[in-house]
Formats: C-alpha cells, sequence, structure tokens
C-alpha cells in the first residue's frame, strides 16, 4: 500500500473521475482534498452537507472560506450571477428535478474549463434515466476543458455513461458484490473484489498494468 499524494499524482482537470465508496468510507474527504487545490470547481451538493457543516460551525469546504474562497448558492439562478471560481451549488428542493439538473449540466458546459464535482450520482439519475446535459459532458466535456468527479454509494446504480467514460477511479470498501462486480466489469482490474480496510482504497488509472492500494497522503 502507498500513500496517495495529491501533488504527486496529478489528475488533469479535464479528466473524468469516479469515486465509489459505502458511507464513511472518504470518498467525500477525498474529493474535498484533491478538488481543493484546482481553480474552477463547481460542487453540486444533492445532500445538502452545507447545512449539516454549518451546524457544527464548520466550514462547508474544509480548508477554504466561505465568502472570500468560495460562494454556496441555493438557486440555479444564483449560480449563473455568480462571479466566484469555486461554488457549491445545494439546491432548494424545487430545484430537484431532471429538468433544473439538465439546465444546471448544459450551464456548466458553457462556463467551459471546470471541474464538476457532484456528490451523489444516484440523487441525478439511475442507470436507464438521466438528464440529457449530464451525457453531454461526459462525452464532449473535455472538448470544453470540463472534468466531471462523481461520487457514488452504489457504482451498479448509476448511469452507465459515467463509468464508461471515466479515466481514473477510487475505490473504498463496497459492501455489495454487485457494485464491485460492476467496477471490475469496468475497469478489468479484478484486484478490485479486494475490498480495501478502513479509508484505503484502490487508485485506478484506464491503460494502467494495474490498480495501486493506496491511503490519501
Amino acid at each position: 500500500m502507498i500513500g496517495l499524494n495529491k501533488n504527486k499524482f496529478y489528475i488533469e482537470s479535464d479528466a473524468h473521475v469516479l469515486v465509489a465508496g459505502a458511507t464513511g468510507t472518504g470518498k467525500s474527504y477525498l474529493a474535498e482534498e484533491y478538488l481543493r487545490g484546482y481553480k474552477n470547481v463547481v460542487k453540486l451538493d444533492t445532500k445538502l452537507e452545507v447545512d449539516e457543516r454549518r451546524k457544527n460551525d464548520l466550514s462547508p469546504w474544509r480548508g477554504l472560506k466561505e465568502g472570500k474562497d468560495f460562494e454556496v448558492c441555493r438557486t440555479f439562478e444564483e449560480v449563473t450571477q455568480s462571479n466566484y471560481n469555486k461554488i457549491i451549488y445545494a439546491p432548494v428542493f424545487e430545484e430537484h428535478t431532471e429538468e433544473s439538473f439538465d439546465d444546471f449540466f448544459n450551464w456548466i458546459y458553457a462556463r467551459q474549463n471546470t471541474i464538476l464535482w457532484i456528490d451523489e450520482l444516484m440523487s441525478i439519475g439511475t442507470v436507464h434515466k438521466y438528464p440529457r446535459g449530464l451525457h453531454r459532458l461526459m462525452i464532449m466535456g473535455r472538448s470544453k476543458g470540463i472534468g466531471v468527479w462523481s461520487c457514488t454509494q452504489r457504482p451498479s446504480g448509476i448511469p452507465s455513461i459515467v463509468p464508461a467514460n471515466s479515466k481514473y477511479f477510487f475505490i473504498f470498501n463496497l459492501y455489495l458484490p454487485q457494485d464491485r462486480k460492476k467496477m471490475v466489469e469496468t475497469t478489468g482490474f479484478d484486484e478490485l473484489n479486494q475490498i480495501p480496510e478502513g479509508h484505503n482504497f484502490w487508485f485506478c488509472k484506464m491503460g494502467a498494468e494495474k490498480p495501486v492500494l493506496a491511503v490519501l497522503g
């Protein structure tokens, strides 16, 4: 096992990344730590982690200061009017619709040169139904300098367009065998059948000879 240093293992800003793991394994922490160092990042916070952080007097983005380094937006209109490089979009309930998410994804495409961080992909869609704007980001986003970081607890139930077009994978503990099977089939790495302990994870790059068992260092 190695310590994965985000400065040494740099991921291109226009690369698509899938982070999968059960609740509490560390996938959100990893994404937060990694993406803090990039310039233009927009987080789609469907779980309203913003409210949990504020309730505990914590910054909605660990290591950054709200109002200085990033802005929290509650409506899509606020997002479109923001001048910040980093944005957390924690949509009101009325905007948790396929149409609203589609508008948001299309705005990301038009914004260009941005990393989109989706905190729980299953909040957006399923294997069979998801916004067309997400499809466009996964297929054509790189041509606009866009990378999509998708986090999920259940990789077997997410839109297949996401793992099929991801270049990097961080795979934490997945309790269900069908989820581990999905990751093995997607990456071609049988090692992913082995469950990493604690906050360890498998780091996979498509085209590599084998995955690396790692911990964020």
